[in-house]
């Protein structure tokens, strides 16, 4: 079973929406010795960038490898008070296509 950390007063927890095309990964879960990149991993990689910070995100479902996803939803947690829409315009400059 997997728990999260409770969120503090400190803590925003952030709802994201992707749209993703799924060939070029190994599905959404982060895994050992895969030989291509996870949804999870590019996208906390990027997150982490933006808000300076180690980043941990959390999906609604997962994806197999090469499945495409229209509307993914996922959350994670930051300390970061970076405005939303200075955070979607990072995410969609940073992310592949």
């Amino acid at each position: 079973m997997y728990y999260l950390p409770k969120a503090t007063s400190s803590e925003r927890n952030l709802k994201i929406q992707l749209e993703y095309d799924g060939t070029g990964f190994c599905g959404w879960q982060t895994q050992v010795n895969a030989n291509k990149p996870s949804v999870q991993e590019v996208l906390e990689k990027v997150l982490s960038r933006i808000l300076q910070e180690r980043i941990k995100i959390i999906g609604s479902g997962r994806t197999d490898a090469g499945v495409h996803a229209l509307a993914q939803v996922a959350n994670f947690k930051t300390k970061s008070n970076i405005s939303l829409n200075k955070l979607l315009n990072g995410l969609n400059s940073l992310l592949p296509d």
